[in-house]
């Protein structure tokens, strides 16, 4: 039995370690080649991961107008948005409405008498008083011989009454005031301890001070506010100012939400062909595989980020799954809407449609074009005509031949996204880490090539083990030979 020992050529000279390095680099090919190909089948998935991003993003858009209420959002406009603003919800109607304003809500305002203080000084006299504020609620202010004026009103701000209070230093006089507006807001200073309040604040205590409600007439109606905003018919009437003519507050289709969904959709499909375009016609470089480790030892970081730079581009060149996907949906855009007037069913009647190919820029070849002008007369003219185009249903059977040429354009549009969604997902799964091994068809890719490197890997250390037997052996056969020759030299020197 050969001993495991390793001698390292000290009775032949010989650099064992070194040759059997190089031995082994011929064995270790095969399993180069293989990290090799399970390198790009990280990097595909990657690409992969990178394409559903981008198309899940598209979907999004798309998936909003499928629906009527994405086309139905109302718009208001204000002839005087300086006493009367208006925004709408999603239950507002379309409507004209007259806002007269006679009056603004206000807060209840506690003045005090002239007192000229720094607020950073300290008071030097103990007591208390109370501040009562909206809806009841109040609070004990304690001042000490430590307290400062500043302190003080800090104690009363931070109380969560419903009341602030401040120090004029322009008019030197403090002030209370409430956060809210209308009648109900009020404030009264009470229980007076060392007469804190009335002396050194010089605050009017047990007197109660209340706001103002607004008063408005809404179409007419004359009522009175707390705030100086309501919500009537889904719209939102923000009061600024009062009024000496009637305010009209006009609330309509907004259908410039509609041309800029449309405008939206426009470019997100045409980024989409411009990525799909430049990831399927990108021509891989040659003579650039993926680094070995042994290459990657002898480059820098910069030459290792140049090189696979190079070894990532074309990876999904001529990808059936992103060429053929592009082509269903270019189908779905181009074909008519069925059951809709012969003005309205497809793109172009919106002034959507194919850019045709230019000399110099076939990048261009396939993109969407938009006449602006066009989709903002047809959205003006007819805005349920066009929400139509994108939202229409159809009765059919959803397996039925016919089904798809029923139904609008976001529909459509949706379906197709979500199969080749779901097409690259079945061949790159759900994982987030490239080189895992599922059951996608990549992750089974990989799977098979980590059990052929195992297989590999362990072959590898059987003929290393057996180069230093076999290395060993010559030593140990060399140093006896050696031994020999020196015990015959000192035999015949004797004689």
């Amino acid at each position: 039995m050969v001993s495991n020992i390793k001698f390292g050529g000290m009775a032949s000279g010989l650099d064992t370690d070194k040759m059997i390095k190089d031995l082994m680099k011929v064995e270790r090919m095969p399993l180069d080649k293989l990290k090799q190909q399970k390198q790009l089948i990280s990097w595909k998935r990657d690409e992969y991961r990178d394409m559903n991003s981008s198309l899940t993003s598209i979907r999004s858009i798309i998936d909003k107008m499928r629906f009527s209420s994405g086309y139905n959002k109302q718009a208001a406009s204000s002839s005087n948005t300086g006493v009367v603003a208006a925004t709408t919800t999603s239950t507002a109607v379309s409507g004209s409405y007259t806002i007269e304003v006679d009056k603004l809500a206000s807060s209840a305002l506690m003045s005090g008498s002239t007192t000229d203080i720094n607020p950073k000084d300290k008071i030097n006299v103990t007591g208390q008083f109370t501040v009562e504020g909206p809806n009841g609620k109040s609070t004990v202010v304690n001042v000490t011989a430590d307290s400062t004026y500043d302190s003080v009103m800090k104690q009363v701000n931070s109380s969560g009454i419903g009341v602030n209070m401040s120090y004029d230093s322009i008019n030197k006089r403090f002030m209370l005031g409430t956060t809210s507006t209308g009648d109900t807001a009020a404030i009264k200073v009470t229980n007076d301890n060392a007469n804190i309040a009335a002396g050194i604040f010089k605050l009017e205590v047990d007197k109660s001070i209340k706001g103002t409600n607004a008063v408005v007439a809404i179409n007419g109606t004359s009522m009175e506010l707390q705030n100086n905003a309501l919500e009537f018919n889904g719209i939102k009437f923000d009061i600024k100012g009062v009024s000496a003519t009637a305010v009209t507050v006009q609330v309509s289709r907004d259908t410039d939400n509609i041309a800029s969904q449309i405008k939206e959709f426009v470019n997100q499909y045409n980024q989409l062909v411009d990525k799909i375009n430049t990831k399927t016609t990108t021509i891989p470089s040659k003579g650039y595989a993926p680094l070995t480790d042994e290459q990657r030892e002898a480059m820098t970081e910069t030459q290792i980020n140049l090189w696979e730079t190079k070894a990532k581009a074309g990876i999904l060149y001529k990808d059936d799954i992103l060429t053929s996907g592009l082509s269903k949906i270019r189908s779905s855009l181009l074909a008519k809407v069925e059951g809709l007037p012969e003005n309205y069913n497809t793109l172009s009647d919106i002034g959507i449609t194919f850019k045709a190919y230019q000399k110099g820029q076939p990048g261009e070849l396939g993109k969407l074009m938009l006449d602006e002008k066009k989709l903002q007369d047809a959205v003006l003219k007819d805005p349920d005509a066009v929400m139509n185009l994108f939202t229409k249903s159809s009765s059919l059977d959803p397996k039925d031949k016919n089904y798809k040429s029923e139904t609008g354009y976001a529909e459509r549009i949706y379906t197709d996204l979500n199969n080749q969604i779901n097409k690259i997902i079945k061949t790159i799964g759900t994982t987030t880490l490239s080189d895992t091994a599922d059951s996608s068809q990549l992750g089974e890719s990989i799977r098979n090539i980590n059990s052929r490197m195992s297989t590999l890997e362990n072959r590898m250390k059987t003929v290393e083990n057996r180069y230093y037997k076999q290395f060993t052996a010559m030593e140990t056969t060399l140093q006896r030979l050696n031994s020999q020759g020196s015990w015959l030299s000192q035999q015949l020197g004797r004689a």
